[in-house]
């Protein structure tokens, strides 16, 4: 096993920042088309928490600084898992909530979160278009 972090983060601080539905259905699209199969490992693993352990320390190893993933990182990278990870594993696999709800306990023991996960269409719907900052409707 071994997964791609590099890869599959890549941009994460870009990504992670989703304005409103047009760019977030773009950038899904543009996750499921072209990294979603670095989650192979994952999604098809006989042992998802396992798997998911291998992938959070792999993330570590990859995003840490002085023995740790930084505030900052580690708060896009939880955006990024909420945005695309979720929603992805969701979309694409059969028993996705099964894998999902091991991925969010193995995720938020490893780095001391509280994120969850929602699927694509309520993320997607949630967006709203904003005129000085105040909600005028849905995108």
């Amino acid at each position: 096993m071994g997964f791609n972090v590099e890869k599959l983060f890549e941009d994460v601080a870009y990504l992670s920042k989703v304005h409103n539905k047009k760019d977030y259905e773009k950038q899904m699209d543009m996750f499921n088309q072209q990294r979603y199969d670095l989650l192979k490992d994952l999604v098809e693993a006989d042992d998802v928490e396992a798997s998911a352990k291998e992938l959070c320390e792999n993330v570590t190893a990859a995003f840490k600084k002085f023995g740790k993933v930084r505030g900052a990182d580690l708060m896009n990278l939880n955006y990024f898992m909420i945005y695309y990870v979720f929603p992805a594993i969701l979309t694409n696999e059969e028993n996705g909530k099964e894998i999902c709800d091991k991925l969010k306990d193995t995720w938020n023991n490893h780095f001391k979160s509280t994120i969850n996960y929602t699927d694509y269409e309520t993320l997607r719907d949630g967006f709203q278009t904003k005129i000085f900052g105040i909600p005028i409707g849905k995108n």
